[in-house]
C-alpha cells in the first residue's frame, strides 16, 4: 500500500492549487485557511497555511530562477 506524507501532500496541492487558480493561488490557500480557522478547524488551517506558504516558496524559486537566467542570458549571446 501506498502512503503519502503530510510534506507530499502539502507539496502536491500545492501543485494543484497553482495549476487550478494561477497568480491568485496563494491567495486563495490562505482565504481556505481563514474559513477553515473561523470554523474551528486549526488542523485545517495549519494545512493550507502551509500550502500557502508552499505556494509563495515555489513562485519565490521561479521568479529567482528567472533573474539568474536573465542574468547569464547576454553573456551567452557575445560568446
Amino acid at each position: 500500500m501506498w502512503t503519502i506524507t503530510r510534506a507530499e501532500a502539502i507539496e502536491m496541492y500545492a501543485r494543484f492549487w497553482t495549476a487550478r487558480y494561477g497568480n491568485t493561488a496563494s491567495g486563495s490557500a490562505r482565504r481556505m485557511a481563514s474559513t477553515l480557522a473561523l470554523k474551528g478547524d486549526q488542523e485545517g488551517n495549519e494545512a493550507w497555511t502551509q500550502v500557502a506558504n508552499t505556494i509563495d516558496r515555489r513562485q519565490q524559486e521561479k521568479r529567482q530562477a528567472c533573474r539568474e537566467e536573465t542574468v547569464t542570458s547576454p553573456s551567452r549571446l557575445t560568446s
